[in-house]
């Protein structure tokens, strides 16, 4: 029935769809427990499990290439973090698929987390989800380079400028701090790990990363039939097992068209349309 489509329910589940605010809402319970460790002088011990450092990937704690993007220093960077997903990160994800969204996501804090190892190897932590609100912006610019975007300087003053030259500006920041600031060592804001975010922006933007994906795990359950329950399928006789299941992915791809138009179906949705009009109409 229509009613029961996700987009007429508006309940809190069809919201959490979205993957922006999600990652908000991670982000936040995750300084809450790290807030909660360091009233108990644990945070440190947090720190060494789930931050990065060149001593955690010595003591095989890999994850910390990915887990570091999950940790701030305190309400201040949380809070920047959190702003700059909110606006650039959001009206990315209704530009991308759920799978460029999140390979985005994951190149953008691993490049984030090499860039800074490469530049950083006599000590120090590495957190903050800076490196992907970096790749997020760098995205958004290259996608629509010369459509003017206005927004509020300080809040306040609105000013008007192509996505390229605000790249452009931004860059020339991250490299300023990054020579004058993080290798002379007077500076706690990690510019490499910007900068390793806006290469995987730019990665993705190019040819090279439409070719990379996400892989998809599979599970095939094996069915044993005798000699006697063998049966002749004919070209007219349809699974209905199969029909359920391409009836649901159709009502996902369709809910989906509702959300963010047909532009944004992928190959391979649009196949499974097409074959599921040929198939009903078989059927019928």
């Amino acid at each position: 029935m229509l009613y029961d489509r996700p987009y007429m329910r508006r309940n809190l589940s069809s919201k959490l769809n979205c993957l922006t605010d999600f990652l908000i809402l991670t982000l936040i319970v995750s300084f809450i427990f790290q807030s909660v460790l360091k009233l108990f002088a644990l945070d440190l011990s947090l720190l060494r499990s789930f931050g990065l450092s060149l001593e955690s990937l010595k003591s095989g704690f890999v994850w910390t290439l990915l887990s570091y993007s999950f940790l701030h220093e305190g309400a201040l960077h949380l809070v920047f973090n959190i702003l700059g997903i909110h606006f650039i990160s959001r009206n990315l994800e209704y530009s991308l698929t759920r799978e460029s969204f999140i390979m985005l996501f994951l190149l953008s804090v691993f490049l984030g987390s090499i860039s800074w190892l490469s530049f950083n190897i006599n000590g120090g932590f590495l957190i903050g989800t800076s490196a992907f609100v970096m790749g997020s912006l760098t995205r958004f610019c290259l996608m629509r380079p010369d459509n003017p975007i206005t927004f509020l300087l300080f809040f306040v003053l609105p000013i008007s400028l192509k996505p390229k030259h605000l790249l452009f500006g931004v860059i020339g920041l991250e490299l300023y701090g990054f020579i004058f600031s993080e290798l002379q060592n007077i500076s706690n804001i990690a510019h490499s790990a910007h900068l390793g975010g806006m290469l995987a922006g730019f990665i993705l933007s190019t040819s090279l990363g439409k070719s990379l994906i996400l892989p998809r795990l599979s599970f095939k359950s094996s069915k044993v039939k005798s000699a006697k329950s063998k049966t002749t399928v004919t070209d007219y006789s349809i699974d209905s097992e199969v029909t359920t299941d391409l009836e649901n992915q159709v009502d996902k791809i369709l809910d989906k068209i509702n959300e963010k138009g047909f532009g944004s179906l992928t190959d391979r949705e649009k196949s499974l349309l097409e074959k599921a009009k040929s198939l009903f109409k078989t059927k019928t």
